[in-house]
């Protein structure tokens, strides 16, 4: 029996984490080493982590870890690698077998502590998880209140500087937006906030004019706001130079608020509309509406036009198998050996449709617009992934991309062509 339980122990020392992880029911994300999730003993967030690679674990909660798949089995099951019979319960949960028989075992007295501390564990970690739970609505709720509040107060009516700017940056006339784009708001004074005072508190660094925009969900109901902060004076982008008092980084005069994830940003027409065209940017979009005006009304005014804010958020949840590497890029690892940089599944997680810019099913043709000096490969792919999210989504959709020159976005491309035509 002593060389059986010998063999039983040499072979659970071999198990690495990696083997170990699937037996003890922890579910690795991907191909990455560096895994962060809830620890099933104690609960948590992103609590207890493991390094495949390195093969090592460590639970935040316990303050404990290791390099070993025994070590990381006994925290998870509540068992003491001092006593013998608790690490060979350990030996066998690694290597997915029971302990041989004639061994030494858990009295029932032992198993019913293990128990009741695991259960009381799990009670500590669900209450945990429904404070945190509470407390991430209660500031959902108060986000979305600030994001309602600011757009609500934003101008329905005197709007002419929104659509300046939107002439300016896209060529579709003052006259169309007015009448088409009725989503888009101007507020004259609102705040830029960044970072925090001395005393701590929220520092505004800028206050100016903005168009203001509201991400909506799939039944057309806010849940976000997009802000622009415009000057018309400085272009050719027409915003502000804003900079960080601190740092001295250029800040981005755009900024979303709230939840932009499952929503999208109308530009013009009705949700309802069997036909959409859907890019990343709201110049981009609305470019494309002033051509499509100018070519041809009737489809133009049949069809809805939305931004979707960034290209996560326009393809989707990648699906964990199907990364690829870059056919030219490379990026030294911690040897500084130069390995290729991996790019995101083309293909969409279709457990995960909701994730991306809600799509009902009635619609029945959709344009993406493409982006022409964003990384090509990696936008490609994340509009592939689009693409086959909509058939998901729309079975029998009829989908595609345009694609400006390389360098360029469709919004530049547009306004130098109806510069020329004004020429």
């Amino acid at each position: 029996m002593t060389e059986i339980l010998e063999l039983f122990v040499v072979r659970a020392r071999e198990v690495s984490i990696a083997q170990a992880a699937p037996r003890l029911g922890l579910v690795l994300k991907g191909r990455g080493a560096e895994q962060a999730m809830p620890c099933p003993r104690c609960g948590g967030k992103d609590r207890f982590a493991l390094n495949t690679a390195k093969n090592k674990w460590n639970c935040r909660g316990g303050a404990i870890g290791g390099n070993d798949a025994i070590g990381m089995a006994a925290h998870l099951h509540g068992l003491e690698v001092s006593r013998r019979g608790e690490f060979l319960e350990a030996c066998g949960a690694v290597l997915g077998e029971a302990v041989p028989d004639g061994a030494e075992q858990l009295t029932d007295e032992r198993r019913a502590e293990i128990e009741a501390e695991a259960q009381k564990l799990k009670a500590r970690a669900e209450t945990e998880a429904a404070e945190r739970e509470k407390q991430a609505g209660d500031f959902r709720e108060r986000e979305l209140g600030r994001c309602r509040g600011i757009y609500e107060a934003a101008d329905s009516s005197s709007r002419a500087p929104a659509f300046q700017y939107l002439r300016l940056r896209s060529g579709l006339s003052i006259e169309a937006g007015a009448h088409c784009c009725k989503a888009v708001r101007f507020e004259p004074k609102l705040t830029y906030w960044h970072g925090k005072d001395e005393r701590g508190f929220a520092r505004d660094i800028w206050c100016g004019p903005a168009m203001v925009l509201p991400f909506v969900d799939g039944a057309g109901q806010l849940i976000g706001i997009h802000q622009t902060w415009i000057d018309l004076r400085v272009g050719p982008k027409f915003r502000p130079h804003l900079v960080c008092p601190d740092s001295g980084q250029v800040l981005p005069a755009k900024k979303m608020r709230g939840s932009k994830k499952g929503g999208l940003l109308p530009i013009a027409g009705e949700m309802s509309a069997p036909r959409w065209v859907v890019g990343e940017g709201i110049e981009n979009v609305a470019a494309w509406f002033a051509a499509e005006l100018d070519d041809d009304k009737a489809t133009a005014l049949s069809t809805f036009y939305a931004a979707a804010g960034d290209i996560g958020n326009l393809a989707g949840a990648a699906a964990r198998t199907g990364r690829f590497a870059h056919p030219t890029d490379t990026k030294l690892n911690a040897n500084g050996v130069a390995r290729p940089v991996m790019m995101p599944s083309p293909e969409p997680d279709p457990e995960r449709l909701d994730e991306g810019f809600p799509l009902g099913p009635h619609v029945r043709e959709l344009l993406f617009l493409g982006d022409g000096d964003s990384e090509p490969v990696w936008t490609a792919a994340h509009m592939a992934r689009a693409e086959a999210r909509a058939r998901l989504i729309a079975p029998g959709i009829e989908v595609g991309t345009v694609w400006p020159p390389r360098g360029h976005d469709w919004a530049e491309i547009i306004l130098q062509a109806h510069r020329g035509e004004a020429a």
